[in-house]
C-alpha cells in the first residue's frame, strides 16, 4: 500500500492487504473513533475508486483506491517568531528538535513553547493543520518530539505510543559508580511526591514504570548512560536514575550540579517509529549536542 496526500485529501493506493475486508476494518486499522467513522461515512467523505461510500460494510477488492476528504483545518496556535528545527519530515509527520528550557505546550497564545515554534514552521511551509504533538518532554530535557501533519493519522500514532511501538532512546550524563557495558533494569513504580510540588518519587501506590539502562562510558567521574523507555511516566528516567544513585547532572529536582555541562544531562536523541502507510521503519536522530562531545563518539552508540 502507498498513499498520496494533497490539501484536503488522502488517497491510498494498492490496498491489497485489505482485500475482502470492509471500510470499517480499514478505519479501525487507523484507530478512527466510532464518532469519526460515523462522520466520515455520513458526510460522504470516503470514496472507493472515486465513488462515495454510503455503507461502512462495503467490501474492498484487490487494487482498490480509497480517497478520504479531510475538512479544511488551519494552524491553531499563535506562532513563535522563529520556527523549531526539523530533523525529519515526510507526508504524514515531522520530528522537531526541542531546546532545553522550553515547554511543549502552553496556552494557545503562548509563543514561548515548542507548539508555537511548530506553528511557525507549519505556516512557513504551508502545512494547514492543527499543531498536534504525540508525546511530551520535560522542560529541561532536550531532543526529539513527534508531530503529525494530518489529523487523520493522529489516533494511529497515539495508539502506537500507547502500545509501545514507538521506541524512544535517551542519553543521560550522570554521576555514580558503574562500568561501561553494565546494564540495569529499573521497575520502581512512580507517583507524585506529596511534599514537593511538581516532583515525583518511587511509590508503591504509583504507576508501573520500566526503564532499561546501559552504561556506555565513564570519564572523569561522569557516566554516559543509554536509556530506553518501556513506559512513559512523568520524570521517569530522572526518578529511576536518581533513586539508583545515578543523579543526572544539572537536574534541578533530582540531580547534581555540574559546571562542566551547559544543560540538564538528558537528551531524547533517537526515535524509531513506523510509517503508517508502508509499514517501513523510520529511525530519527537528533541534531548534535555540544554537552555530549565530552564523551568519545564511539561511546554514544546505543
Amino acid at each position: 500500500m502507498n498513499a498520496e496526500t494533497r490539501p484536503g485529501t488522502i488517497t491510498f493506493y494498492h490496498l491489497n492487504e485489505f482485500e475482502g475486508k470492509t471500510i470499517e476494518d480499514f478505519l479501525l486499522f487507523y484507530r478512527q473513533s466510532s464518532s469519526n467513522r460515523h462522520r466520515l461515512i455520513q458526510s460522504r467523505s470516503i470514496e472507493i475508486n472515486h465513488k462515495p461510500v454510503k455503507d461502512s460494510h462495503v467490501l474492498l477488492q484487490k487494487g482498490d483506491t480509497i480517497t478520504i476528504h479531510i475538512p479544511f483545518m488551519k494552524v491553531d496556535h499563535v506562532p513563535a517568531e522563529t520556527p523549531c528545527p526539523i530533523v525529519y519530515e515526510d507526508d504524514y509527520l515531522y520530528v522537531a528538535h526541542k531546546e532545553p528550557g522550553i515547554i511543549i505546550h502552553g496556552d494557545p497564545d503562548d509563543t514561548k513553547c515548542l507548539a508555537a515554534e511548530a506553528a511557525a514552521y507549519q505556516l512557513e511551509h504551508s502545512i494547514q493543520a492543527p499543531v498536534r504533538y504525540i508525546h511530551r518532554l520535560d522542560r529541561e530535557t532536550t531532543g526529539l518530539v513527534l508531530f503529525v501533519k494530518n489529523p487523520f493519522f493522529q489516533p494511529w500514532y497515539d495508539a502506537m505510543l500507547e502500545e509501545k511501538k514507538i521506541s524512544r532512546h535517551y542519553l543521560a550524563i550522570t554521576r555514580g559508580s558503574a562500568m561501561p557495558g553494565q546494564k540495569f533494569t529499573f521497575r520502581g513504580k512512580i507517583g507524585r511526591d506529596r511534599h514537593v510540588n511538581g516532583k515525583y518519587r518511587l511509590s508503591e501506590t504509583g504507576k508501573e514504570a520500566e526503564t532499561i539502562v546501559r552504561c556506555l562510558q565513564k570519564k572523569k567521574g561522569y557516566l554516559l548512560m543509554a536509556c530506553t523507555l518501556k513506559t512513559g511516566r512523568t520524570h521517569q528516567i530522572r526518578v529511576h536514575l536518581s533513586s539508583a544513585h545515578f543523579p543526572i547532572v544539572n537536574d534541578p529536582l533530582y540531580g547534581t550540579p555540574s559546571v562542566h555541562f551547559h544543560h540538564m544531562g538528558l537528551w531524547a536523541e533517537e526515535m524509531i517509529l513506523t510509517d503508517p502507510v508502508t509499514g517501513e521503519q523510520i529511525m530519527v536522530h537528533d541534531l548534535p549536542d555540544e554537552d555530549y562531545q565530552f564523551f568519545t563518539p564511539e561511546a554514544k552508540s546505543h
